[in-house]
């Protein structure tokens, strides 16, 4: 069942960015539920009040589902996509919330799909909790990346739902770094909508999540890269190993720089340490800080090859090597030859050197 409401933005709520015609959608919400209503109108009132204080004026839509695929299944793109609709739902990490850029009348506007049932702290705690906060908070980011799109689309319009020109690593590159600059803003935006420790919380335990084992995630993709030779699924695996844990500490680092805390990610998230992406961590923190003091003025996804480098350098230290170019023939990918990244190891190197020494394979 759905259930559509008109977001009013009428006297005494005219300094709402929101338009009128923006609808607030709740699906599969039981009949019987005494909270019916209270859940309605506090989604509602906070909707509005991030209208407030940020630009949600290029909002579609807000959908919220108890089937969260149902509600992501309801909203018109205004085109036609294979992967718009996807969220993360991988090791140990699964995404509740979800921007859609949708097209009305050739313009760029954002629909927010959320799962409802990461939104029921809403009603079953008061509003003096930190537990309704960390909810308001997941409300307030999904809407913080309308204003993110509205930025875009006012230096670099239909860019976003334009198909990729030129070489196709750049491009790869250029849509990671977009994603991890885009989770970083909604961050900082919408980290008013917080009190209290809950939400950094659940940021520094989905980036601590998310960083167990990436390396030998990437690593194991080189290894069968051995067998398969295919550089361009080559890199499409082992940047999507990789970009997880940079994409999770952006969320942390711009939620923090939102509350204006101090950055220790070895504090907060001790797993850091010594691990071998440690150092990408504070690159990554410098580029997101320079994107958003530029954030107005890019040109196209240029304003991310900050934020790309340091995944190429990430990459490397997994054992992966990119060089990018958009002059013929094009971005190279190479993997050489470590122990971390041959099938067996050592053993493999042992063989692969003698063979060296014999003159049979090039050094």
């Amino acid at each position: 069942m759905s259930e559509d409401v008109k977001i009013e933005t009428s006297e005494p709520l005219a300094p709402c960015s929101i338009l009128p015609t923006c609808q607030l959608s709740i699906r599969g919400m039981p009949e019987e539920a005494p909270w019916r209503e209270a859940f309605q109108d506090v989604i509602l009132q906070l909707i509005v009040n991030c209208g407030r204080v940020m630009d949600l004026s290029q909002l579609d839509g807000v959908t919220v589902g108890f089937d969260y695929d149902d509600a992501l299944a309801s909203v018109d793109l205004g085109y036609e996509s294979a992967i718009a609709k996807g969220y993360t739902n991988a090791d140990g990490l699964i995404g509740v919330g979800k921007m859609l850029r949708v097209r009305r009348n050739h313009t760029v506007k954002v629909h927010v799909v959320l799962n409802a049932n990461v939104l029921m702290d809403l009603v079953n705690h008061d509003i003096k909790t930190d537990e309704f906060w960390a909810a308001a908070n997941i409300l307030a980011h999904e809407l913080a990346h309308v204003e993110v799109t509205t930025w875009f689309e006012s230096h670099s319009p239909g860019v976003m739902l334009a198909e990729h020109q030129g070489d196709w690593a750049v491009a790869t590159m250029r849509d990671a770094a977009h994603t991890i600059w885009e989770e970083y803003a909604a961050c900082r935006l919408s980290a008013r909508f917080s009190q209290g420790e809950t939400a950094t919380l659940s940021y520094a335990q989905g980036f601590e999540t998310s960083l167990s084992g990436a390396v030998a995630r990437a690593r194991e993709s080189i290894k069968m890269f051995r067998t398969h030779g295919n550089c361009s699924q080559l890199l499409i695996e082992t940047c999507r190993a990789i970009a997880m844990p940079l994409k999770m500490s952006a969320y942390l680092i711009g939620h923090l720089d939102g509350l204006e805390e101090e950055l220790n990610l070895v504090k907060r998230c001790p797993s850091t340490s010594k691990n071998e992406m440690e150092e990408h961590f504070i690159s990554l923190q410098q580029e997101l800080r320079t994107a958003w003091e530029n954030r107005t003025s890019w040109k196209g996804l240029s304003g991310v090859d900050g934020i790309v480098e340091v995944i190429l350098d990430a990459l490397l230290t997994a054992g992966v090597e990119v060089t990018l170019s958009q002059e013929y023939p094009g971005s190279s990918v190479h993997a050489p030859f470590t122990a971390e990244t041959m099938p067996n190891g050592e053993a493999d190197m042992a063989i692969l050197r003698m063979r060296r020494m014999l003159g049979l394979d090039p050094v």
